[in-house]
């Protein structure tokens, strides 16, 4: 099929000049006639297809969800809850989290994904049930943990616990560290990675050391564009969270 391409290119183009050369010789026609000679002019013309190009969703369009979502009191600043926030290596392991999940019968809604230092200290304003660290001390706010529940029947599965230790064995097996496994407080909806490193190394600018066998020729541009994002959404929050601080102020 290949070869036959050229042949019929030229086919057509000399289709064409004789359509052309027949509509000048006919000339004076009428406007019917010079409408379907056009039309026949136009079939005949090559179009060269331009491939479209895909651009990646900027942090504006990143999913978040409200207060209440999920059946539990998470503050009042949305919660980001994109997979597109994450460490592309981290996102990774979540998305086969969620479709090994999915394959065993269990639905995983994402709660949250990346979370600003206003969101964070927001949840230890809130008490030492929801944690006990403040912003730039989790790690959410390095794009390597998540929050997930399982739905069932649309309806947020927070307490049940064997249900829990399914999707915790799945994370694991993946190479996440559960908070399934952690006594206080008790988190069996939360997911990291980190490579090792502690939130220390994380606020001091290390990155985790990611596996030879990861390759992703586009991580440093993904990392940039991730980094404005995240960026982007810290200035936001912070600015929401600031307001009513404002408001009581001038009251």
């Amino acid at each position: 099929m290949l070869k036959k391409a050229p042949f019929f290119s030229l086919l057509a183009f000399s289709i064409l000049g004789q359509a052309q050369t027949v509509l000048q010789e006919s000339a004076p026609y009428t406007q019917e006639h010079q409408q379907l000679v056009t039309a026949l002019i136009q079939s005949l013309t090559p179009k060269v297809e331009t491939p479209a190009v895909i651009l990646p969703d900027g942090w504006e369009n990143w999913n978040t969800v409200e207060n209440y979502t999920f059946g539990k009191d998470r503050g009042s600043l949305p919660m980001i809850a994109d997979l597109e926030a994450l460490h592309p290596f981290f996102r990774d392991k979540i998305s086969q989290l969620i479709a090994i999940c999915k394959a065993k019968g269990i639905e995983l809604a994402l709660v949250e994904t990346y979370r600003t230092h206003a969101k964070q200290n927001e949840y230890k304003s809130m008490g030492k049930k929801y944690t006990r660290s403040g912003g730039g001390h989790s790690k959410h706010q390095y794009g390597l943990a998540v929050d997930v529940v399982p739905i069932v029947d649309s309806v947020a599965q927070w307490d049940d616990t064997k249900l829990w230790k399914k999707v915790g064995a799945v994370g694991e097996q993946l190479g996440l560290r559960w908070g399934g496994r952690w006594r206080n407080p008790y988190d069996p909806g939360h997911f990291e990675w980190t490579g090792g490193l502690s939130s220390y190394h994380l606020s001091n600018g290390l990155l985790p050391y990611l596996p030879k066998s990861y390759n992703n020729p586009c991580l440093e541009e993904e990392l940039a564009t991730l980094n404005e994002g995240w960026q982007s959404w810290e200035v936001e929050q912070a600015t929401i969270a600031r307001k009513p601080l404002a408001s009581a102020k001038t009251n």
